[in-house]
């Protein structure tokens, strides 16, 4: 993994940007209320993809994922998907430290592995974990984008963190969480884009 943005072998216009920042699987509404975390995943994933195509269509081309667990992973494959379709897209992995997979679940792993040999660049942000790498990978992330699109309804962690940041920037957010802890947490977005991904369930 190499340093962003030093050998970046392409451009990246944060006009034609989209980050993503969500909750891990445990913290995922519905998830933690006893969901099946299969269909949950569904869901998300279905909502996802169709934010990519959304997005895509308004002239968005790149699209950056931190490779935490839950929606992060969820939303590169989503990317992914679209991708084989419209291969144009570009996917860019951000990466806290070099061994942030170390603890995952076999099933993320897998999906980890997977989406870094499939990424257009990966970013690693330290080579060890730090008290604020994570943190850290976040805000750069949002140097290089111009639209968070979270799955967010007020929990805190590094997603409030990341949405905070963001809202403070002026920048677009879609919070693809659609309960109603989750409605302030949209700015400047589409409302066909709210309306679409809540009809997705």
């Amino acid at each position: 993994m190499t340093r962003f943005p030093s050998s970046l072998p392409f451009p990246v216009d944060p006009q034609r940007t989209v980050c993503f920042s969500g909750y891990r699987i445990g913290k995922m509404p519905g998830v933690a209320e006893g969901c099946n975390p299969n269909e949950v995943q569904r869901v998300v994933q279905a909502r996802c993809t169709w934010i990519v195509e959304r997005l895509y269509e308004w002239g968005y081309d790149t699209f950056v994922s931190g490779m935490a667990t839950g929606f992060d992973l969820w939303a590169a494959e989503a990317v992914l998907s679209v991708r084989r379709d419209r291969p144009d897209i570009r996917l860019l992995a951000f990466v806290p430290y070099r061994e942030q997979a170390r603890a995952y679940d076999p099933v993320s792993l897998k999906s980890y592995t997977e989406i870094l040999s499939q990424a257009d660049y990966v970013h690693c942000q330290s080579e060890r974990y730090t008290r604020n790498c994570c943190l850290d990978r976040n805000v750069v992330m949002l140097d290089h984008s111009s639209v968070l699109v979270c799955y967010y309804d007020g929990l805190p962690g590094g997603t409030r963190y990341t949405v905070s940041r963001a809202l403070d920037r002026d920048m677009t957010v879609v919070n693809l969480c659609c309960n109603r802890h989750a409605r302030p947490y949209n700015l400047h977005a589409d409302s066909e884009w709210i309306e679409g991904v809540r009809d997705i369930r």
